[in-house]
């Protein structure tokens, strides 16, 4: 319940506040940033890599866990669909391009999960349409423009919109206004996945075979989140939120690809001070989320969850709405 403890100090707390930022913020301003709207966006600009996706990729049909499924590669389908292109030595036909023919196929097949999918997504995100605050076609949410910003999120919705400074953002995936790198994958570590080479007799294995597999097991690398390396990179940000009393978390799925973000948070804050503000979307996420929360080892009379729409400020006296009657 929103009466289980009081925020109003909050929004007085400025650098002792930390907003975390997911993409359900950027949807809840009517931008069009949905997975589901990048599976539109890429049947339309190459059919060729959705395909790709839709054959080689356990994902499901509105494309939440995008980011997840990538690992969920199906490797079988690629090995089984390619093998016509391994001609037998003894080929009549032989040419001395059948050497590299099964190769040439697996790794278009790779590249075009990986490499292709990836600059599509950086055109899909780079075009979105990011609405200014007087045009917004929901009431703004309150938000402390003199507190600290951790995004997920690789548009300009909070400066666009909230006027949020620049300094005060940590775009921890990259920001598509300024063409950066944008981070996007999954959390399995290729360091943890068997080679599919590493089979016994594989001295035996044809040669086309064992370089075929060498491409895939370089897809793993390629869609890999090195989350702990970024991390290491902003060391200092994470350290620096030691005296932190407020953390909202607005529009995260905290899904367990960015979970090692969360931990590394935890591990620098006081747990038996700092108050977790998280929205939720359906009631099955909110379970969810206090589940997560919990499991990362914050008090549930620490925790608040609500949805956005109750953070709304209030017309008449620029609070959240919950503050008032």
């Amino acid at each position: 319940m929103l009466s289980s403890f009081t925020v109003s100090e909050a929004w007085e707390q400025g650098n002792k506040t930390l907003y975390i930022i997911g993409n359900g913020f950027d949807i809840h301003h009517g931008i069009k940033s949905d997975y589901l709207n990048f599976k539109h966006y890429l049947q339309e600009a190459d059919s060729a890599i959705y395909n790709l996706i839709e054959e080689y990729i356990s994902i499901e049909e509105n494309w939440s866990d995008f980011e997840a499924a990538l690992a969920k590669i199906n490797v079988d389908s690629i090995i089984e669909n390619t093998s016509d292109f391994l001609a037998s030595y003894g080929a009549d036909d032989w040419s001395d391009a059948y050497h590299h023919d099964y190769q040439y196929e697996v790794n278009r097949i790779v590249e075009g999960l990986s490499g292709s999918l990836k600059e599509h997504f950086g055109e899909w995100v780079r075009q979105l349409e990011i609405p200014d605050r007087v045009n917004l076609s929901i009431h703004p949410v309150h938000l402390n423009t003199d507190a600290q910003y951790l995004t997920f999120n690789y548009t300009s919705s909070l400066t666009d919109i909230y006027g949020i400074p620049e300094s005060s953002i940590l775009y921890i995936h990259g920001k598509a206004k300024n063409n950066e790198d944008l981070v996007l994958g999954h959390a399995w570590n290729p360091a943890e996945i068997p080679s599919l080479n590493d089979v016994p007799d594989s001295e035996s294995m044809d040669t086309r075979v064992m370089e075929g597999n060498e491409i895939i097991n370089s897809y793993f690398g390629s869609t890999f989140k090195d989350s702990k390396k970024i991390i290491a990179e902003n060391a200092n940000y994470f350290e620096d939120l030691s005296g932190l009393l407020d953390i909202y978390v607005l529009g995260h799925s905290l899904s367990s690809v960015d979970e090692v973000y969360f931990r590394e948070i935890v591990a620098n804050i006081d747990l038996t001070k700092v108050r977790w503000i998280v929205t939720y979307h359906t009631d099955k996420e909110r379970e969810e989320h206090r589940k997560t929360l919990t499991n990362l080892g914050i008090e549930e009379d620490l925790i608040l969850l609500c949805k956005m729409a109750e953070l709304l400020v209030h017309p008449r006296y620029k609070r959240p709405r919950w503050e008032y009657p």
